[in-house]
């Protein structure tokens, strides 16, 4: 180990005798590097690469306590180690205060007392401690009671020893002392793990078992006290052992005095503090004060092995808010903030102390839930955490409504590692929101072969797209006047090697949630535009094609120039092609969509709202786009003949956008009867497996654009007969 050390120190022999010391020091290098006074001792902190520093006491009327003061009030982080020539309590506990790292005594130090402080104090400023747990938080532990009482756990197992250490003990903290002597290992770990005393004295040798063991141990079950060894002798290896295990300090029993007990007890109390003051800045959110993605994952890991040990359970909850985005677009990122905090606030406030509450980052909360007794605690405690969440929250200039979907997972039952219980919790939540938005899911066995299926199909679409699996069908659109055929829309299939035609119901939102509908869309927009130049190039009569476009390609920058390009590239005419976006698509970015919609029409390519009246109409859509065609969805008019209200809605939306001279198309016509009635109603196009289901463009003739597509309906054949 290597260090930069600066010695701020006006005495020569001082110096030459710190010197010669770091000279004679066995296993750490140290490049010693002085200044005579603070002022240049202050100036080589601030310019040179120091990552210890050794601070004399008096210098002139100036005093290194206020020098090492100085220093922490302008953010300095180095380990100062304050020297001075006579043990004075008074002086150290001031140097403590002030944020020495540590205190020695110029007279008697030898070269391994001077090693083993350099060592420590500099392993320990390095050290990030990642055990806060919710039980202990940074602000409130380690430290002594109230009543200045210092809690004391004294594990030794040899008696003597005990009353000699527990003499010093009361040398040093007199009736301030709260001392609990164990001498077995097992029951040791287990009052150390209790997290209920301010230090751990541990003796090196515990029979079979030693110290370090232990140490080793609580700290990587998450123990955050100090710990300090004890030895009989001193032994250079297990100086070393000692500090990477995790000790704050190790002392030779035959060398112990009252003071340095004293200071070695005290400054491992207050390096701790400090440590777990950093740590806990670095491992929190800072928008919502919660844990983050990284102290979520160490406490995680850190409860499973935990539960494992005790054979108890853990419970993770994954918490996903709906409709957050609504109300950064709508109302900005301040106000998202203030959700966002007024959220993490009530789940903080509705789960046990024990209970971890992180976020993961954006609207994705999660809780970790420890000791749990049964599986119906968990379900109610996400029953009450959607009930908070439901409640309206307050953003300053309104009040929004938001909800959540939440995904639970166990270990061991769901899972055996912390990644594992992640993803399936994960699967839960998402399993959750395709079937109910608003509500939580316990994970199951048949939803990770879902997520399985589901990666499956993925990788199968990538490869579709690599090797041109997909193929257009059409479906007429028909002049409901005349029966003549005015165009298609193109509906997508794909020809899977292993499970045959696939309709796009079964892979269309997955291509949205990957994003590999943006190369799907591109593939069937070139399609389509290569059949139509085909129909013309064979004289067939001119005939648009709808072209289904999702939300997920109007977020495209290149889309508008991806339209022009590749109708120009096969010489048509932009009226026949006609583009189709739901209308739900368009709220996900109402701009920007109406953007592109008018520039598109613009151009004299047609816009067709899809799914018109599910939802979301908005007469402001209808008159953006003159021209334009609103479709309407097939679950109206499956219905049309039996519903009262449904009939109402198909008669309302027609007489409107006739109102405003636009041209509608009623999708799902599948019987006499439904086209009867949107023949009385002037509805202005059908489509529909009536008239004919989608086909392939190879089965399309001349019989499609010549001759009357629709069927005789019941009130033509009352008229003929």
């Amino acid at each position: 180990m290597h260090l930069r050390v600066l010695l701020v120190e006006d005495d020569d022999d001082d110096y030459l005798l710190i010197r010669d010391l770091t000279g004679d020091l066995r296993d750490l290098e140290v490049e010693l590097i002085r200044a005579s006074d603070y002022d240049a001792g202050l100036k080589l902190l601030l310019d040179a690469n120091i990552q210890t520093c050794l601070v004399d006491f008096r210098i002139g009327e100036a005093s290194g306590v206020d020098f090492v003061r100085k220093l922490k009030g302008i953010g300095c982080d180095l380990p100062m180690i304050l020297l001075t020539g006579a043990d004075d309590t008074g002086v150290d506990r001031e140097a403590l205060a002030a944020g020495a790292a540590n205190f020695l005594d110029k007279a008697g130090l030898d070269a391994e007392r001077l090693e083993r402080v350099l060592r420590y104090t500099a392993t320990q400023s390095q050290r990030v401690d990642v055990s806060l747990s919710p039980m202990a938080p940074a602000s409130a532990f380690p430290s002594p009671a109230e009543d200045g009482t210092m809690r004391i756990l004294l594990i030794e197992d040899d008696e003597d020893d005990y009353f000699l250490t527990k003499e010093l003990l009361s040398d040093v903290f007199g009736r301030q002392l709260a001392l609990e002597w164990v001498s077995a290992w097992q029951p040791a770990l287990e009052r150390v793990l209790e997290g209920r005393h301010d230090v751990v004295v541990v003796d090196y040798r515990l029979g079979a078992r030693n110290g370090l063991e232990l140490v080793r141990e609580a700290v990587h079950l998450g123990c955050g006290m100090p710990f300090i060894v004890l030895t009989g002798e001193g032994n250079r290896e297990i100086d070393l052992e000692a500090m990477h295990a995790g000790a704050t300090d190790y002392l030779v029993k035959g060398e112990i005095t009252a003071p340095l007990l004293d200071r070695s007890i005290r400054y491992a109390i207050e390096r701790r503090k400090s440590e777990r003051h950093l740590a806990q800045l670095a491992q929190i959110d800072q928008l919502t004060g919660l844990a983050n993605r990284y102290h979520f994952r160490e406490f995680l890991d850190r409860s499973i092995a935990l539960a494992k040990r005790q054979q108890s359970k853990v419970a993770l909850m994954l918490i996903d808010l709906n409709r957050f985005k609504a109300v950064n677009d709508t109302y900005g990122h301040a106000a998202g903030d203030l959700l966002l905090k007024e959220i993490a606030g009530r789940l903080r406030r509705n789960v046990r102390p024990c209970d971890l509450v992180g976020r993961l980052g954006g609207d994705e909360f999660t809780i970790v839930m420890t000791e749990v007794d049964d599986v119906a605690s968990v379900g109610a405690t996400a029953e009450r955490l959607l009930a908070e969440i439901r409640h309206p929250v307050n953003i300053g200039i309104c009040e929004v409504d938001v909800g959540a979907s939440i995904g639970i997972a166990h270990y061991p039952d769901d899972a055996n590692c912390a990644d594992s219980i992640i993803v399936s919790a994960d699967t839960a939540m998402y399993a959750g929101k395709g079937q109910q938005v608003g509500c939580f899911h316990f994970y199951t066995p048949e939803m990770h072969q879902r997520a399985t299926h589901r990666l499956e199909l993925e990788r199968d679409l990538r490869r579709a797209i690599r090797q041109q699996q997909f193929e257009l069908f059409f479906q007429p659109q028909v002049d409901l006047s005349s029966g003549r055929l005015l165009g298609f829309e193109a509906l997508l299939r794909w020809h899977h090697p292993e499970f045959g035609l696939v309709a796009p119901n079964e892979f269309i939102e997955l291509a949205e949630e990957s994003s590999l509908i943006v190369p799907i869309g591109e593939w069937a927009l070139e399609t389509t535009c290569a059949q139509l130049a085909a129909w013309r190039d064979a004289h067939m009569p001119e005939v648009h094609v709808a072209v289904n476009f999702s939300a997920r390609q109007f977020q495209d920058d290149g889309l508008l120039d991806l339209v022009r390009t590749t109708l120009a590239r096969h010489d048509l005419p932009p009226r026949l092609l006609e583009i189709e976006i739901t209308e739900s698509d368009i709220l996900q970015n109402p701009a920007e969509a109406n953007r592109l919609l008018t520039c598109f029409s613009d151009l004299g390519i047609r816009v067709a709202l899809d799914d018109f009246g599910t939802g979301y109409s908005s007469l402001n859509h209808l008159r953006a786009f003159p021209g334009a065609i609103i479709k309407i969805d097939r679950s109206f008019v499956r219905d049309i003949e039996t519903s009262t209200s449904n009939r109402a809605i198909v008669q309302s939306l027609i007489a409107m956008a006739h109102d405003l001279d636009l041209k509608v198309v009623a999708e799902g016509v599948e019987n006499t009867g439904q086209l009867d009635y949107l023949r009385s109603r002037t509805c202005d196009i059908v489509q529909g497996f009536l008239i004919s289901r989608p086909i392939p463009a190879s089965a399309i003739g001349w019989e499609l654009f010549s001759d009357n597509l629709l069927p005789r309906t019941f009130s033509e054949a009352e008229a003929v007969a």
